[in-house]
């Protein structure tokens, strides 16, 4: 009896709770589907080869496809949670409660960090958006979140990816943290200018009974947006050192994640990374617009007679509203891997298609 009254009394509290918030539900249902071509000339791909460079066409399920709630307690306490549909199973893309007090907010869970300047709208690879290819991309991390009007401070989850033995090992069996990465947002804006900066920092010490030495990652990012009536245009430059630990860098095909530092021997080797991109939008009428933009990123490792490992991307498309929340954006492009570190060829695909898109 203890039991059922126990029961009863907690499902009583939870439906109080869940009526005095107001829940604001939302979705975003997303489709893609492109052809793509890949030279893969200069890339030493074997057997692969002649199946790479036909014609490949692929439909899917985006991964951030989402649906989540935007949730207000009080005036001064909200929360968000967004779940996504990464490889076709649910992930966490958000999920943060934020509180205002007197003279600024505190956020704290999974939230999109400062160093998040993003301005194009490519569509392809899930919304890639130039990420990895000449925009920051510091994505959804845990975080300690503060904001003081345009200005932000977060204390990040750390990232302790290097080029060795702990590439992608999250065990960190050779790392040592001793501070969170530390990130900074200040943005100015004016009638239809806003001025982005951001920036990171982070570091760890490796150790794996050959090397002991420190991995420190910083990076910049300045980014401008401006709007002049149904024209539009973001620019941005971006540059640091083992950046990859604080956004993403996708400059090889043939390594899954970039602009890490290496640990070679007895030492660390770091790794200067700069990049860049320029978009620009017009929009015709209600239905119709369209936008063009590039995106150029490097990394080269700080050691004698190093090569660059360089990528660009561009594209144009056509993005069409066919009722409120209802979208298809056809779009054609390019992303061209150009040399990788070794001064070799590496892969260009061009691709076309579309991404069908309603939300809800």
């Amino acid at each position: 009896m203890k039991k059922i009254i126990v029961a009863v009394a907690a499902l009583a509290l939870m439906a109080g709770s869940a009526y005095a918030a107001e829940w604001n539900f939302y979705g975003s249902a997303r489709v893609s589907t492109f052809w793509s071509d890949t030279d893969t000339d200069g890339v030493e791909l074997d057997e692969f080869d002649d199946y790479l460079e036909e014609v490949q066409f692929t439909e899917q399920l985006q991964s951030n496809a989402r649906i989540g709630a935007n949730v207000k307690v009080s005036d001064e306490l909200t929360g968000r949670f967004e779940y996504g549909a990464s490889g076709g199973v649910a992930n966490v893309r958000l999920l943060y409660g934020e509180w205002e007090f007197i003279s600024g907010k505190l956020l704290v869970g999974k939230d999109y960090v400062p160093m998040y300047l993003t301005g194009s709208n490519q569509v392809v690879g899930n919304d890639a958006a130039l990420s990895g290819w000449g925009e920051v991309d510091g994505s959804r991390r845990a975080q300690i979140k503060l904001t003081f009007g345009d200005f932000q401070v977060a204390f990040v989850e750390n990232n302790t990816n290097y080029y060795g033995a702990a590439l992608g090992d999250t065990t960190d069996d050779f790392v040592d943290v001793v501070i969170p990465m530390i990130q900074l947002q200040y943005a100015l804006t004016f009638d239809n200018v806003v001025i982005t900066m951001a920036g990171g920092f982070q570091t760890f010490d490796v150790d794996d009974g050959i090397v002991d030495d420190g991995v420190t990652s910083w990076g910049l990012g300045l980014d401008a947006a401006a709007t002049f009536g149904a024209f539009s245009v973001t620019g941005q430059v971006n540059g640091g050192t083992n950046v990859g630990n604080i956004y993403n860098i996708e400059v090889s095909d043939l390594v899954i994640g970039s602009g890490y530092a290496a640990v070679v021997g007895n030492e660390v080797i770091d790794n200067d990374a700069m990049g860049g991109r320029i978009a620009a939008g017009y929009t015709i009428n209600e239905m119709l617009g369209v936008e063009v933009g590039y995106g150029y990123q490097q990394t080269e490792f700080d050691v004698s007679n190093s090569e660059k490992d360089e990528v660009q991307s561009y594209y144009i498309q056509l993005p069409i509203t066919l009722a409120p929340g209802v979208h298809i954006v056809p779009e054609v492009g390019v992303v061209d891997y150009m040399d990788n570190a070794f001064g070799e060829d590496e892969s260009e695909t061009t691709y076309f298609g579309a991404k069908w898109q309603i939300n809800f």
